[in-house]
Parts: structure tokens; sequence; C-alpha cells
């Protein structure tokens, strides 16, 4: 008897570390999927064209500005 829940118990455990690990695993390709890289730029909106006034732009005004280093 003392042998069955020994068995019982280890394969108990070795599937609870094999199932963490698996997790483990899913949660860090979902992490690498999600989070981008230094310097990637991603688009998710794209404003349509207006296209009165556009043509009718006359430029801008010149705004003064102070380099912060």
């Amino acid at each position: 008897m003392p042998r069955l829940i020994k068995w019982a118990l280890k394969g108990f455990i070795v599937s609870q570390v094999n199932k963490a690990q698996q997790d483990m695993r899913q949660s860090q390709k979902a992490y690498q999927t999600q989070h981008k890289r230094e310097g990637d730029i991603d688009v998710n909106y794209v404003p349509k064209k207006n296209t009165k006034n556009s043509e009718n732009f006359g430029g801008g005004e010149y705004v003064d500005y102070e380099e912060v280093k």
C-alpha cells in the first residue's frame, strides 16, 4: 500500500511540474508577441484624408523652441 501511494504521489507531482512548465512557456510566448521591440512602429489608426482642408493649407506658423539636452 505505501508503494502505491508513493507511486501515485510521484505521478501527480511530475504531472503538476510539467503543467507549470507548459503554462510558463505559453505565458512567455504571449508576452513576447504582445511587446514590441524598441524602435518598432505600430499604426492602429490612419485618419481619412480631408481634401478640402489639405488643398487650402497655406503653411503653418513658426513655433520657437529651445533644445533641451
